[in-house]
């Protein structure tokens, strides 16, 4: 009867627990994202200053600076160059509804005045916009929180995780496919991401389209849409300069486009992460899809990490069943 009660007790306040976390569930999987990718620093910063906590306060301190660094400078540049990517942008559409094609007939109508579009778009949505940044903010604040203490009480977290396991070497197996997914996932995605960017701003450039940091953030964004990618922001002005009559700009946006900055996704990426992670490209390309359309944006690093716990498990399972 004690046992029962016991077990019940467990299970019912697991539950209870499960339930209160899930609503901050993605500002925890951030937490514990940037905890394993600054863990590291904070080793580094230990070297000078010895206190956990001040040490995980430069951390903190430094992840803050990584993070709002890129924004406050696209904020302080981007003003006149967005300026010129919407008069491109309001001439490539000229040109696409000269073919009376429908859509792009409503497109040409609704942009004639863009500024009071934006305007009445920010006056009928100013809650909508409100709430989802001050969700934004609080999601962020509450990720450097969960990893300010998982870098600070490393140690603690990771021995309270592994008095649940009695082998050893699995576990350290477990850590450390974690980490090499975590690391693939950085370099295949995010650095990926910024080389594709800087590729398609230097092509724009070269056809004379202005705003080459605004295009750096845009190509690294949409390089993370499956399948298109990049496609959506050179494919377009390709065809732009193709319909407008200028058929070397538009044939050198299509190759540099399809050649150059799709070659960094199909080639290079595969060939980091191949150096880490001994899962199949393919099931690699399905971990993150399917991370994404479950977990979000940050399927992009928890679904490579699922699959490769998984491929662990199973190897180490495989192992006992053998001896």
């Amino acid at each position: 009867m004690k046992l029962n009660f016991l077990s019940f007790s467990l299970v019912a306040t697991i539950i209870l627990s499960v339930l209160i976390i899930i609503p901050f569930w993605k500002p925890i999987l951030w937490g514990i994202v940037l905890a394993i990718v600054f863990v590291p620093v904070k080793v580094y910063v230990q070297k000078f200053v010895k206190s956990d906590l001040w040490a995980s306060l430069i951390v903190l301190f430094i992840m803050l600076i990584l993070i709002l660094l890129p924004f406050v400078f696209l904020i302080g540049i981007s003003s006149s160059q967005i300026n010129s990517i919407l008069e491109f942008s309001k001439k490539a559409i000229a040109e696409y509804s000269n073919f009376n094609l429908p859509f792009f007939g409503f497109v040409k109508v609704y942009t004639a005045n863009i500024n009071a579009q934006i305007m009445d778009f920010l006056t009928k949505n100013a809650i909508s916009i409100f709430s989802y940044t001050y969700k934004t903010i609080t999601d962020l604040i509450f990720a450097l929180l969960v990893s300010f203490y998982i870098i600070k009480d490393k140690d603690k977290f990771l021995n309270y995780i592994e008095s649940f396991i009695q082998d050893k070497k699995t576990f350290e197996k477990l850590k450390q496919t974690i980490k090499l997914s975590l690391k693939a996932t950085l370099i295949g995605g995010v650095i990926i991401a910024l080389i594709q960017g800087i590729l398609c701003a230097v092509g724009f450039l070269i056809v004379g389209i202005s705003g080459f940091f605004i295009w750096i953030g845009l190509g690294a964004i949409v390089s993370f849409v499956p399948v298109v990618g990049t496609a959506l922001l050179w494919a377009p002005a390709s065809l732009y300069f193709l319909i407008t009559g200028s058929y070397i700009k538009g044939l050198f946006l299509l190759v540099w486009g399809g050649v150059f900055v799709g070659s960094v996704d199909n080639y290079i990426r595969p060939l980091l992460i191949g150096s880490y992670m001994s899962i199949h490209p393919l099931v690699l390309f399905f971990s993150i899809m399917g991370g994404i359309v479950f977990f979000g944006l940050i399927g992009i690093f928890v679904g490579p990490i699922i699959v490769s716990l998984a491929d662990a498990v199973l190897n180490v399972y495989k192992k006992e069943k053998i001896s």
